[in-house]
């Protein structure tokens, strides 16, 4: 046990002069050029929170407004439907049938005003123009707006409490300005998110690496805040550790049902090992890589594949 202790504070002390040199050397222009301010250099108030949110993409949580959207969509919806009905109306009291037969020759002003109310409601409502040319000048209906709202990716509770937790600890920010963090359900990120899997191994490295190892806060990238309670951090040796660990556990769930399947003779031992090992590749997939149906599903089925193939060659091996 001294032994293994020695080796992992080694490779800790290891890590930690790496994480230092790559991140002096990320900040290396900055320190050319100014010193680094960090988020209490700035007044209170707006500056110092609006500081605090650009230090992090995470940190870009905003409304979207959900129920007022679809509160104009219906009336925007429903002055439509009136207009509809106001056409078909002059349509059926038509009384000369060529004017419905021709829009040319149509003299009817009352329908002529009709269509015209409708296309520009229909403009602000469904109707999309794409980009002309090269020009990003599009016009965006109010459809198109709300679905790309919609589509945005929920904010993660987890940063939603971090910034209402400094909010609550600094207190320099007017309470009814700040409410908006209280409705987690209607907030958004509008940050391309990063791998979640990556993401999420990297929040839990972190906390282990704050309570387990006390030097963690001292090292450089975290010069972010001078508040002790704010961890933020912003090198990405953090990132490669993370990505290093990952691919270390899924070498290690690739691995071990092989050794296990090789030392076990019996055929139906090993039927029962890629069974459990599948599921539990699947369920590993499920919930930590956010992935869609049909690619959770090839995954298991390339995972188990490879399985069912090694124990069919060394069953194949052990009959000669």
């Amino acid at each position: 046990m001294n032994g293994m202790g020695r080796i992992l504070t080694g490779w800790m002390q290891r890590w930690s002069l790496s994480l230092r040199h790559n991140t002096q050397a990320e900040d290396l222009p900055d320190r050319q050029n100014s010193p680094r301010l960090q988020v209490e250099d700035y007044p209170q108030g707006y500056p110092r929170f609006s500081t605090l949110v650009a230090t992090h993409n995470a940190f870009h949580v905003y409304r979207r407004f959900s129920t007022l959207r679809a509160r104009l969509l219906l009336l925007k919806q429903d002055k439509l439907a009136a207009l509809e009905k106001q056409l078909e109306m002059v349509d059926q009291q038509e009384p000369n049938p060529l004017f419905l037969a021709s829009c040319r020759r149509d003299k009817n002003v009352e329908r002529e005003a009709i269509l015209s109310r409708i296309d520009t409601a229909l403009v602000d409502y469904g109707k999309f123009t794409p980009f002309l040319f090269s020009h990003p000048s599009p016009l965006y209906s109010m459809i198109e707006r709300s679905r790309q709202i919609l589509s945005l990716e929920p904010a993660k509770t987890r940063d939603i409490s971090s910034l209402d937790h400094w909010v609550d600890g600094n207190a320099c920010l007017a309470r009814d300005e700040t409410a908006y963090l209280l409705r987690p359900r209607d907030l958004v990120s509008i940050a391309p998110l990063p791998d979640d899997a990556v993401a999420r191994v990297e929040s839990w490295l972190a906390d282990r690496l704050m309570h387990c190892w006390k030097d963690f806060r001292e090292l450089p990238f975290h010069n972010v805040s001078r508040d002790p309670n704010v961890y933020i951090c912003t090198s990405s040796a953090l990132t490669r550790a993370t990505r290093f660990l990952i691919a270390v556990l899924l070498i290690l769930l690739l691995l071990i049902p092989m050794v296990i399947c090789s030392a076990q003779k019996n055929m139906t031992a090993r039927i029962v090992v890629v069974g459990v090992a599948a599921s539990l590749f699947i369920a590993i997939v499920s919930v930590v890589i956010k992935a869609r149906s049909i690619e959770i599903f090839m995954a298991g089925a390339t995972y188990a594949t490879i399985l069912v193939v090694f124990v069919a060659g060394t069953n194949a091996g052990s009959n000669f």
